[in-house]
């Protein structure tokens, strides 16, 4: 797996929905039950994942290609070329994908409204004492890191 890269974060903010569930901010639902499957037992081709997919619901093997293609094509997933067959691994943990869709969310927030961004990032983490304490603790070691550069 690789550090989130240029590429993860354009495409985040295309998709991002704000109003859905985890990872359905960034991706659709079979999108996001693929990853989780690909993040549990990398290394599979379209028929492993349509597998484990029939074991919970009926699908077509055309939507399973398609669907692992357009991930692919996402730079969410890399492919190699195993006799007939494309095997399929994320291109990055989960993570390391939850936390390039959280700087690319915050990051684009704060370089367009630097000032309401902050205030109201504060306002939400105070909600609950201990996030507001683990942001305490994060920019303390902030700037100690930035003092000793």
């Amino acid at each position: 797996m690789s550090t989130p890269n240029h590429r993860l974060r354009r495409i985040a903010l295309r998709a991002f929905k704000p109003g859905a569930p985890g990872m359905g901010t960034v991706l659709g639902e079979l999108e996001t039950t693929v990853m989780e499957l690909l993040w549990t037992e990398p290394g599979q081709t379209v028929t492993d994942v349509e597998r484990r997919l029939l074991l919970a619901r009926a699908i077509a093997h055309t939507t399973v290609l398609t669907t692992l293609d357009r991930l692919h094509r996402k730079g969410y997933l890399t492919r190699k070329k195993q006799g007939k067959a494309f095997v399929y691994t994320p291109r990055f943990s989960r993570d390391e994908f939850e936390r390039g869709m959280a700087e690319e969310v915050l990051g684009a927030l704060l370089g367009h409204f630097s000032a309401p961004a902050l205030s109201a990032f504060v306002d939400l983490v105070s909600e609950d004492s201990r996030a507001l304490e683990r942001l305490e603790a994060l920019i303390r070691e902030k700037r100690l890191e930035r003092d000793q550069t």
